[in-house]
């Protein structure tokens, strides 16, 4: 019964396909072969997405793309990611969970269930996002805010929440922080012995890091995340909720890579709202705009295929 459900659905989901016209790299010279996205937004999800996992997942491995991280705000993905590797092949699929307040907030239990759920597929724990007190500060959200200390030092939750990340060899990202909160938890991370982190989308808004910070974090081990759905934000974006963001070109993030250096870096969309690229085209045209602006395809390479399958272990 569990194979004959599983068929209908596949059939359904590559039936439908042809309903999504944008093409992704035919034609196209620039090469996304074993790229993985770390950062991308699917259905189902409480905000409008362009693509749900299985959609996703074929597109990304018609791409020829190695895998493809699952994050959603208010509830857990790794279970999500195992049912996709079930059904389309071609491609792994990685889930996790993001610590806001659907899923209890700093909550040590959510993390421990989203890793046995997902059968070795579910792979990060991101600190909190759009219910950090950070972001609630940046964005002018009402309401109590998530924080992780208390005067300079972490919380004992956090804490927890660390030790089972090294436990299980998960990767930490490190969410909507601010930038002395993350400087906290990566020097806790380190002292336990966590090698895979991750500063989320590290040059937008929040955590909104200089330059010289995002160099200390690489100097500790970090890996700084840059995603191309900030090249889309600010004032001319098509999305109403991207405009209250500010703009990080590509050029801004190019300059980055120069200064720092590629081995301290992971490409990834953060795309999924519907009028933004589907995530698969808008990975090619992140790749594509990078090149234009200087970075060679060895250092696409690291940051695209290297960088990140180190992180998920598929080195």
């Amino acid at each position: 019964m569990l194979f004959l459900v599983t068929m209908i659905i596949a059939l359904g989901i590559f039936s439908n396909m042809a309903a999504l016209s944008v093409p992704l790299i035919s034609g196209n010279k620039i090469d996304i072969t074993e790229a993985i996205d770390f950062h991308v937004h699917s259905a189902p999800d409480i905000t409008p997405r362009s693509v749900d996992d299985f959609q996703l997942a074929k597109m990304a491995a018609d791409a020829g793309m190695k895998a493809v991280v699952l994050k959603n705000h208010v509830t857990l993905t790794s279970d999500r990611a195992l049912l996709a590797n079930t059904i389309v092949p071609g491609i792994e699929l990685f889930g996790g969970i993001v610590l806001n307040y659907p899923v209890g907030g700093l909550n040590p239990r959510a993390v421990e269930i989203m890793y046995r759920l997902g059968k070795g597929k579910g792979k990060v724990v991101w600190l909190p996002t759009v219910d950090a007190d950070y972001h609630h500060q940046v964005f002018h959200v009402p309401g109590k805010g998530i924080r992780v200390a208390k005067e300079g030092n972490l919380l004992p939750e956090v804490e927890e929440i660390l030790q089972l990340i090294a436990k299980h060899n998960l990767v930490l990202g490190t969410g909507h922080l601010s930038p002395e909160e993350i400087e906290l938890v990566v020097d806790k991370a380190k002292t336990l012995g966590i090698d895979n982190i991750l500063i989320t989308h590290a040059m937008a808004d929040v955590p909104g890091l200089s330059l010289a910070q995002m160099k200390k974090l690489a100097s500790l081990g970090a890996f700084l995340e840059l995603t191309y759905v900030n090249d889309l934000m600010g004032s001319h974006s098509a999305i109403k909720a991207h405009q209250n963001w500010h703009r990080v070109s590509l050029k801004q993030m190019a300059r980055a890579i120069k200064i720092i250096g590629a081995q301290h870096f992971v490409l990834s969309t953060d795309l999924g709202r519907s009028l933004d690229p589907l995530p698969a085209d808008g990975y090619l045209q992140f790749v594509r705009g990078l090149i234009d602006e200087g970075i060679s395809q060895t250092e696409i390479d690291m940051m695209s295929k290297q960088n990140p399958a180190q992180l998920l272990g598929l080195n």
